[in-house]
């Protein structure tokens, strides 16, 4: 039997890599700590107002539990959850918090970016992959996958490999402060799975999104196999995705009761008692294992 294809999709921000990168583009750029402080604290301040008002309507309403897949709440918690990182977006654009970093720079601080043990060895072994981020610079995103050694700069479809938004930059080469945004919602990431996965005709590939956070969550459905990267259970990010599979009802596996890659796509309807399956897994050891199975089929 021939072992099927795979495409891997991957988120890159404490998915691929150890540690969140956002905070390293604005120690590179021009951007005045207050600036950041001013910028990040209205981020949290509107989040946090918007996540306790789900979060009263969570406590006082029967979460579904057992019972079938709420996709209309889903996709309206997300859409708000959007609109507020989307407005956050628009500041940090309109007062040009990124702007005079320089493409060495940015190559040498990938330099300081840890990836996960394994995730290089996993992209290897697979038919083909491509990571799908709403961080703000591609560029940081090829330079730490080449450095990694995930890429090669020969790599004439490197390119490819990376869907993410891009700092513009001047004529010198110096960022403006403008971003050229492509991946910014869970909707767009979804979009970007669906367009993906359209390009192969004939015998698809099987489809594996892997993700860990909120703005996942809409690709980890559309994919054939989702896997949740829970690589710290405590963190907020993790404690607000496992409100959402629990209220929304999305059935959550580990990924080891994963046995067969059949293309078994989760729906995202309402119709029916039918509850769509994510897995977990702590590691990318977990993943490579399952990439491995196909040969075992």
């Amino acid at each position: 039997m021939i072992a099927p294809s795979i495409l891997l999709c991957a988120d890159f921000d404490e998915t691929i890599t150890l540690q969140d990168t956002i905070s390293l583009l604005f120690q590179l750029a021009s951007c005045s700590a207050s600036t950041q402080q001013q910028l990040e604290e209205q981020y949290m301040k509107e989040m946090s107002e918007f996540l306790d008002q789900y979060e009263a309507k969570w406590l006082h309403a029967p979460t579904t539990g057992q019972g079938s897949f709420n996709g209309t709440g889903l996709r309206e918690f997300l859409e708000g959850y959007a609109a507020t990182d989307l407005r956050s977006l628009k500041r940090v654009i309109n007062c040009r918090a990124l702007q005079g970093i320089c493409h060495q720079t940015i190559v040498e601080a990938a330099k300081t970016v840890e990836i996960r043990p394994h995730c290089a060895e996993t992209l290897a072994a697979v038919d083909e992959w491509k990571i799908v981020s709403a961080n703000w610079c591609k560029k940081l995103v090829s330079s730490v996958l080449t450095q990694s050694g995930v890429v090669t700069d020969n790599n004439i479809r490197q390119s490819t490999h990376i869907i993410a938004n891009e700092l513009k930059v001047n004529k010198q080469g110096v960022t403006t402060g403008k971003i050229d945004v492509k991946v910014q919602s869970p909707l767009d990431k979804a979009q970007w799975i669906n367009q993906v996965r359209s390009l192969y005709t004939g015998i698809r590939p099987i489809v594996i999104y892997v993700g860990d956070s909120v703005n996942d969550l809409l690709a980890l459905l559309e994919a054939d196999v989702g896997i949740w990267l829970d690589s710290d259970s405590s963190s907020s990010s993790s404690q607000l995705l496992r409100q959402l599979v629990e209220n929304y009802g999305i059935d959550v596996q580990p990924l080891k009761a994963y046995t067969t890659f059949a293309h078994d796509v989760a729906t995202t309807s309402d119709d029916g008692d039918s509850k769509p399956v994510i897995y977990t897994a702590t590691d990318w050891v977990q993943l490579k294992e399952l990439v491995d199975k196909r040969f075992q089929n």
